[in-house]
């Protein structure tokens, strides 16, 4: 594989991104309940609060664009959102490389000691990985009515130290 870099996303490439999401139920397993399908240009910057939100993308050397993902102080902790790898790279690690250094420039950026994500239930692939990465399902202090679909989950930020 090419290298690899994360790097802030450009809005020209929200056009790569797009194509990624081809169907309501990935759009909303990747956005939440709350993200347009179907989206265009316009309403697909908007539901990505863009560019009010830090969003970061991996580039191979190429150009490629590999990866996406977003975080935000929320709760007191860097919490990660709409992690993504492209359809033609998922099973190469990248999930993981993208969620640990976007976790290292979150908590660094934010100055937090934790870091959180929601997960769809149904998506173990996705779970696995967080689980393995040292997030652990935790109760979430707020009641909605979309965390019936989904788990909140914490890691410390030590687990994600450059120097591990």
């Amino acid at each position: 594989m090419k290298s690899i870099r994360l790097e802030p996303l450009p809005t020209a490439q929200f056009s790569t991104l797009m194509p990624w999401l081809p169907d309501r139920q990935q759009c909303q397993q990747w956005g939440g309940p709350h993200f347009r399908f179907p989206f265009n240009r316009a309403s697909f910057l908007e539901d990505c609060h863009w560019p009010e939100l830090p969003s970061y993308v991996f580039q191979d050397s190429g150009g490629e664009l590999l990866a996406f993902g977003q975080f935000y102080q929320h709760l007191g902790r860097c919490h990660l959102a709409r992690l993504i790898v492209s359809p033609n790279h998922r099973g190469a690690g990248l999930g993981s490389a993208l969620v640990t250094q976007l976790a290292q420039i979150g908590i660094r950026a934010l100055q937090v000691t934790e870091c959180s994500l929601f997960v769809l239930r149904t998506n173990l692939t996705a779970r696995r990985l967080y689980e393995k990465l040292g997030f652990v399902e935790t109760a979430y202090p707020e009641q909605c009515e979309w965390l019936r679909l989904c788990d909140f989950m914490v890691a410390p930020a030590e687990g994600f130290s450059e120097n591990k």
